[in-house]
């Protein structure tokens, strides 16, 4: 139960007790002749409570039937060299791959924007600045005609996957620091994932 549930369940149990405590201090001293229109006001009142109670439901169920939600993967994969007779020779070196996953509840744009250090992020999520800091890897329109468009994604939909190659990435960056790769919605929301550096 979160907090606005259990404040109409308070408010609700509030105004039920006073009542039954006037119905009752109304028995006891003999008088029943408000019997009738304190019974009414607990009618009156619990339909008020109970429309509340039904739009507070609607409201909840609609923000949650349209919410937008990306979940940012990271996976490293080894670089293939060539193929031999159907067997993939590896480099003995590998790539860091990174994508998003709608898991929302509705089709949703998205785009990835590149990699983030903390102060970079802080001020992406903050003041809306330091696109020019983030850091692609070479990676450009120029290269990629698809890099730097919004994918749109249905519900569970995965977005296309960016390679970049693990070495140079973690060259890029110092021992123990946080990276974050970020994605953007076409509302302008932040979407990204933690990664510790170790060398």
């Amino acid at each position: 139960m979160n907090w606005k549930d259990l404040a109409i369940v308070s408010v609700s149990s509030a105004f039920l007790s006073s009542i039954i405590i006037f119905i009752c201090l109304d028995i006891t001293n003999g008088n029943f002749d408000n019997l009738a229109d304190w019974f009414g006001a607990l009618g009156s009142i619990g339909a008020i409570l109970a429309v509340v109670y039904q739009v507070h439901k609607q409201r909840e169920e609609f923000l949650e039937a349209n919410k937008v939600e990306g979940t940012v993967r990271c996976e490293v994969e080894p670089i293939i060299e060539k193929v031999v007779d159907g067997w993939e020779v590896y480099k003995g070196e590998s790539n860091l791959v990174v994508y998003l996953v709608n898991t929302g509840h509705r089709v949703e744009g998205f785009k990835f924007i590149g990699f983030a250090t903390q102060k970079v992020l802080n001020s992406l999520i903050n003041e809306n600045t330091g696109y020019d800091k983030l850091n692609h890897f070479g990676v450009s329109s120029m290269i990629d005609p698809s890099y730097g468009n919004f994918e749109t994604l249905q519900p569970s939909e995965s977005s296309r996957k960016y390679k970049f190659e693990l070495k140079v990435f973690l060259n890029s960056y110092k021992d123990g620091e946080s990276v974050y790769p970020v994605y953007v919605t076409t509302h302008g929301e932040f979407y990204y994932t933690k990664m510790v550096i170790k060398k």
